[in-house]
């Protein structure tokens, strides 16, 4: 008779994913070493003493296998559940094959998410800001984006990996077709837009020196523009760099168009 797992096995597990999903990880299985290190002494505990059920599943979860470690442990979370069902109702005939499709189907989507949620908005948000304290000289600045988005890390794989378990089945609909995603996605939009405007006025530092004479005053150039829109030039430099990058640019010819630019600019006396 097959055993249920508790809450501690399940918050274990939680930990263990968090610790473990990139510990192990290689180019042949990816993410599948963190995936059994949580499956084994939960396949331990659930088929207790039964080698060849421990060892099936066990191998099951040695196949290729790779998502985002944080939101994306909703995956790992239901796929517990999975197989607990599957272990407390062996008289059902159910394909355990399932568990891997059901991995294969969902790990793509649910990576595309992860990673445009966390490493494409919450990183780089975290990281403009300590960025800033750090530049000023404040060493501690340098410390906290470590530990800030370490807390921020932990809680959301343990949330999302417990959530994936209570939800079993159900919870890859409700996290793909509900509304959060998309309302987390437009909030952080608008923040990472926020702070991407403070960053080009603080740090992009562009200037336009050039004076016109007119018949009764003198024209500043910059100062015009600036009336115009604040921070003209380099929110223009930002935007020259952006689409020289959507254009498929490298880093390194992008910057050296900045400089050129730069360079000429101040040879001949609009840049400074």
């Amino acid at each position: 008779m097959a055993k249920s797992l508790d809450k501690k096995d399940i918050k274990r597990a939680a930990v263990t994913w968090w610790l473990t999903s990139h510990l192990t990880y290689n180019y042949q299985r990816l993410q599948a070493g963190g995936m059994t290190t949580v499956m084994g002494p939960l396949l331990n505990k659930m088929y207790e003493g039964d080698k060849e059920e421990i060892t099936d599943g066990l191998q099951r979860h040695m196949l290729y296998f790779n998502t985002e470690p944080r939101l994306g442990a909703f995956l790992p979370g239901m796929v517990v559940a999975l197989e607990e069902g599957i272990a407390n109702n062996p008289t059902e005939e159910i394909d355990k094959s399932m568990v891997t499709e059901i991995k294969t189907a969902l790990m793509g989507p649910l990576a595309g998410i992860g990673d445009t949620v966390v490493a494409g908005l919450l990183k780089p948000i975290v990281l403009s800001v300590t960025l800033g304290w750090a530049s000023q000289g404040q060493i501690w600045g340098a410390f906290a984006f470590g530990i800030i988005f370490t807390l921020m890390d932990f809680a959301m794989t343990y949330g999302m990996f417990t959530q994936g378990y209570k939800l079993g089945m159900d919870s890859i609909d409700r996290f793909l077709e509900g509304p959060f995603i998309k309302k987390m996605t437009s909030f952080l939009g608008i923040v990472g837009l926020f702070c991407l405007g403070v960053m080009i006025v603080k740090y992009v530092s562009v200037q336009a020196v050039l004076e016109v004479k007119l018949a009764t005053t003198t024209l500043s150039v910059g100062e015009t523009l600036n009336k115009i829109v604040p921070s003209f030039l380099p929110l223009a430099f930002t935007f020259l760099a952006y689409w020289l990058q959507v254009k498929g640019q490298s880093v390194t010819r992008v910057l050296l168009v900045l400089f050129a630019i730069g360079f000429l600019g101040g040879a001949i006396g609009v840049l400074g």
